[in-house]
């Protein structure tokens, strides 16, 4: 296997020219770039009170845009609404179109600003929540009407854009708020001109780092452990996919299919080369099993059809889970969430498809079935033995039918009867029509009748049944596409805002309450589910 060679040497070698190119990277960056700080961020604070009048609070609104737009880009920008009580409008962002429809979305209310401390306190908590303490500043944007003097200490810089209107406007206040956080006052006119306390803030923090070289970052230990699993995850599929196949001939299928079904343990298929690594793997993963857990396994994947032993198939699960968790980590820049969700997904990935290969096969089972009964029909008409007619099945008869009354007759050969043969083929296919066969194959036997008429019945008993169901699976399609559209919604949606706004949902997966509310609608999702189901699958 050359190409296999080829394969496993490209991928090794781009593993470690990237190792190699980590700590020389890591090394310039420490001599040439300044450390990364924390972002700096402008919390706008304005006031929605009655003491302002429409065309003040309009004022008040470009004042506030003028000043963001002479923000430096990397600055961020929220908002917060106050008069007897506060509301945060916009969290942090460098979105400035968000704070204009934020704005226009603030209206006046009817009541005093009173909440001004509290306001205050709360930016302050929303600067230090998205990570931006140093160099960040609030903007205060009032006429300071029924606001006392100041009542609390802040050390985050607060700048001020005050009206003056009437005589009841607390001026005083607010200046004191300025002078005491090192802020200044501006006129709503001259607004644009605090935000030069950033650009004087970003060439102080220039002039530090071209001083002073920045501490040497450490090695990246957890990247490269990062990429050394998708390397590891990546090799096993390569080798699992490049592996020996059980070999496709019949007597080699029926062999293996009579091992497994007297649970005979199978054992690990020898390989050459570069075989050699998934073989240990394989090898160690089936000791894990257990001939238990490698024989319900062995099971199941019969029953889908797949060829692959339950040692390799759990391999290969392991191999796309990593691969998951390490695409979501990067994704959610989260380890442990990426981690917890790519081994979920995996493993239910892995489990869904083995569900789904077992259902398809037997209602590809269920569709020959009358076809097979005619043709063994029309063999008894022409003279063979029931036997002779399902070896004519087998013979003739495509998947999964003739791989199934192949293993019937193979059972009866080895000295079985052949009514429990075909009962366990209809109990491994979940086939009711095959059952009622069987039924009235045992009483033709035991009182006598023409056998072929009964199967002839049966046939179009069976074919009438299938038409009525497909009939009924029509008539409901409208309300299986709800149930789809209904379950599918919420999940595109959110996997959408994660994509395009992911700080509008971070609240879901980051607080108590989020993830309360998360678990809630994944639970409701899935009771709804099945609830559809049941009401749309009718049994005919």
């Amino acid at each position: 296997m050359v190409w296999l060679t080829r394969v496993t040497r490209v991928l090794a070698a781009g593993v470690v020219a990237l190792l190699l190119a980590l700590p020389a990277g890591t090394a310039s960056a420490s001599v040439t770039s300044p450390a990364a700080g924390s972002p700096r961020i402008a919390m706008i604070l304005l006031d929605v009170s009655r003491a302002l009048s429409n065309v003040e609070t309009q004022d008040a609104r470009e004042a506030a845009l003028r000043y963001a737009s002479a923000l430096p880009s990397d600055v961020e920008v929220g908002l917060v609404k106050f008069s007897e009580q506060w509301q945060e409008m916009l969290p942090p962002t460098a979105n400035r179109a968000e704070l204009a429809g934020a704005l226009n979305a603030s209206h006046r209310s009817g009541q005093t600003a009173t909440a001004i401390y509290d306001a205050l306190t709360a930016a302050e908590a929303a600067v230090r929540a998205a990570g931006g303490a140093a160099g960040s500043r609030l903007l205060v944007l009032s006429e300071g009407e029924s606001i006392s003097s100041p009542a609390l200490t802040l050390t985050i810089p607060v700048d001020v854009v005050a009206w003056h209107s009437d005589a009841d406007d607390n001026l005083t206040a607010l200046q004191a708020i300025a002078s005491e956080s090192g802020g200044r006052v501006a006129t709503p006119a001259d607004s644009a001109t605090l935000a030069s306390a950033f650009a004087a803030t970003a060439h102080a923090a220039t002039e530090g780092s071209a001083g002073a070289p920045s501490a040497p970052q450490g090695f990246p230990w957890g990247l490269v452990l990062l990429l050394a699993c998708v390397f590891a995850a990546f090799l096993s599929v390569v080798l699992l996919l490049a592996g020996p196949r059980s070999a496709d001939n019949p007597a080699r299928r029926l062999e293996a299919q009579l091992e497994r079904h007297y649970a005979a343990r199978r054992e690990s298929r020898a390989t050459e080369g570069d075989g050699k690594v998934a073989s240990a793997a394989i090898g160690s993963v089936a000791r894990l099993l257990g001939s238990t857990g490698e024989r319900r396994l062995a099971l199941r994947l019969d029953l889908a059809g797949i060829t692959r032993s339950p040692a390799e198939w759990v391999v290969f699960g392991c191999a796309v889970s990593l691969v998951l968790a390490a695409l979501l980590t990067v994704v959610t820049n989260s380890l442990l969430a990426g981690i917890l969700i790519g081994a979920l997904v995996g493993w239910l990935g892995m489990r869904l498809i083995v569900s789904v290969r077992i259902s398809r096969r037997q209602a590809a089972f269920a569709e020959q079935l009358p076809d097979v009964l005619q043709l063994v029909a029309g063999a008894l008409q022409s003279g063979f033995s029931l036997p002779q007619a399902l070896d004519t099945v087998v013979r003739e008869g495509s998947q999964p039918a003739a791989g199934e009354f192949s293993r019937a007759l193979a059972e009866t050969r080895i000295g079985g009867e052949l009514e429990v043969a075909m009962n366990k083929v209809a109990d491994r296919m979940n086939s009711t029509d095959l059952r009622w066969t069987i039924m009235a194959i045992g009483i033709q036997r035991q009182v006598g009748g023409n056998l072929v008429e009964v199967l002839s019945n049966t046939v179009d008993t069976m074919r009438e049944r299938a038409q009525m169901r497909r009939q009924v699976r029509a008539l409901s399609a409208e309300g299986r596409l709800s149930a789809y559209i209904l379950v599918a919604l919420p999940l595109l949606m959110a996997g959408y805002m994660f994509l395009v706004r992911r700080d509008y949902i971070r609240a879901l997966y980051t607080t108590a309450p989020g993830l309360t509310m998360l678990i809630g609608s994944v639970v409701l999702i899935v009771v709804g589910s099945i609830w559809m189901r049941n009401i749309v699958r009718l049994e005919v």
